[in-house]
C-alpha cells in the first residue's frame, strides 16, 4: 500500500518535471545504473612503462639512514663548539680567595661537599648534578650571603636547584628533607632555592670540567688508532670541579696511568691547541689539581670521593693510587 502511494508521488513529480522542461527547452538525463570497472574492455590502471614489475600487496619499506662517526660527532664545528665553551667559562672564574671574609670556613667546604658527594650517591643522581651543585655552592658562598648554620641548607638547596637542571626523574623536595634529618623543612629550602637562582640570575649554562674532560678524551681517542683506557678517563673524573682544569686532570692520569698508544707530550699539545691554552697555563693548573689532590688523599674523615671510586662501576680507579703514584703526584705538586 505504502510502496504503491510513493509511486504515485515519484511519477506525478516526473510528469511535472517534464512538463517544465519542454518549457523552458531543457533535457533531462535521467540517472543510469553504475557500471561495473570490471567488466569494462579497457583496462583503467595503466601499466607502468618501461620493464617495471608491479608487485600486488607491496608494502612501502623505510630506508635505513646511516650516519658516519664525523656526523654523529659534530666534527666540522667541533673547533667552534671548543672555542665557544673556552671562552664563555671565563666568567665564571671565581677569585682563589673567594671564601675569605665570610663565616663559612674552607674546611667545612670541604666536609659539606663530601656530604653532598653521598647525598648524589644515595640519590643515583647524574655526574652534571654533583658539578653544577658545587659551582652554585661557591658562588653563593664568594656573594657572602650564607651564614655558617644555614651552610647544609645551602648545600641541599644547591643540589635541589641542579637536579631539577639537570635530571629527568628528580627527587621530591621532601626526600632533601628526609636526608637533612628534618633540620630544615620545605619551606626553608624553597625559600633558599629563591635566593639561589635570583643571586646567580637564572644563569646555570656555566660548562664545567666533565664536559671538558668528555671533549678532551673524544680528541685523543680521534687522533690515536686506540681507545683511551677506562682507567685514565676515570681518574680524569676524580679531580676538583673547575672546568679549566679538565685538561691537567687528563694530564696528570696519563702520567699516573700510561695508555698504550698516546704519548703525553702530543696529547697536550692538541690539548692545548683545541682549547686555546698556553704551556704555562697547563703547568699552573697541573701544580693546582696535583696539590689539590694530595691533600685529598692525606684527609682520612673524607672517604665519600675515595668510596665512590672504589666502587665496581667506576672501574676501582681510587685502587691504582699506590705509593708510587703518590710519589708522582708529590714531584708534579712541587713544579712551578
Amino acid at each position: 500500500m505504502i510502496r504503491a502511494q510513493f509511486r504515485k508521488v515519484k511519477d506525478a513529480v516526473e510528469n511535472n518535471l517534464d512538463k517544465a522542461a519542454t518549457k523552458t527547452g531543457l533535457t533531462l538525463h535521467r540517472n543510469e545504473p553504475l557500471k561495473q570497472i570490471n567488466n569494462a574492455k579497457k583496462s583503467q590502471i595503466e601499466k607502468p612503462a618501461g620493464d617495471a614489475v608491479v608487485i600486488a600487496n607491496a608494502k612501502p619499506q623505510a630506508e635505513r639512514v646511516v650516519l658516519d662517526d664525523a656526523e654523529l660527532k659534530c666534527s666540522e664545528m667541533a673547533s667552534d663548539i671548543y672555542k665557544y665553551l673556552v671562552n664563555h667559562e671565563k666568567k665564571y672564574v671565581l677569585h682563589p680567595e673567594f671564601m675569605n671574609g665570610g663565616e663559612p670556613t674552607s674546611k667545612m667546604r670541604k666536609i659539606l661537599i663530601d656530604w653532598l658527594l653521598q647525598v648524589h650517591l644515595r640519590f643515583h643522581l647524574l655526574p652534571e648534578t654533583l658539578h653544577l651543585a658545587v659551582f652554585l655552592l661557591d658562588h653563593m658562598l664568594a656573594k657572602k650571603l650564607v651564614k655558617k648554620t644555614e651552610l647544609q641548607l645551602l648545600g641541599v638547596s644547591c643540589m635541589f636547584v641542579a637536579s631539577k637542571f639537570e635530571e629527568v626523574f628528580l627527587p621530591d623536595v621532601y626526600d632533601y628533607e628526609y636526608i637533612t634529618e628534618n633540620s630544615f623543612n620545605k619551606k626553608q629550602i624553597l625559600q633558599m632555592e629563591q635566593l639561589i637562582l635570583n643571586t646567580i640570575q637564572f644563569d646555570l649554562s656555566c660548562p664545567s670540567s666533565l664536559i671538558f674532560a668528555r671533549s678532551i678524551s673524544r680528541l685523543l681517542s680521534e687522533d690515536n688508532a686506540g681507545k683511551i683506557d677506562e682507567q685514565a678517563f676515570f681518574v680524569a673524573y676524580n679531580m676538583i670541579p673547575k672546568s679549566h682544569i679538565a685538561m691537567a686532570s687528563m694530564s696528570i692520569s696519563l702520567k699516573l696511568c700510561p695508555v698504550d698508544g698516546i704519548n703525553n707530550e702530543q696529547a697536550e699539545n692538541l690539548m692545548m691547541q683545541n682549547m686555546d691554552c698556553k704551556r704555562s697555563e697547563l703547568e699552573h693548573a697541573s701544580v693546582l689539581l696535583a696539590q689539590a689532590a694530595l691533600k685529598m688523599l692525606k684527609q682520612e674523615k673524607l672517604f665519600a670521593c675515595k668510596q665512590k671510586y672504589q666502587s665496581a662501576k667506576m672501574a676501582q680507579v681510587a685502587n691504582l693510587i699506590t705509593t708510587e703514584a703518590k710519589q708522582k703526584l708529590e714531584k708534579m705538586s712541587e713544579i712551578l
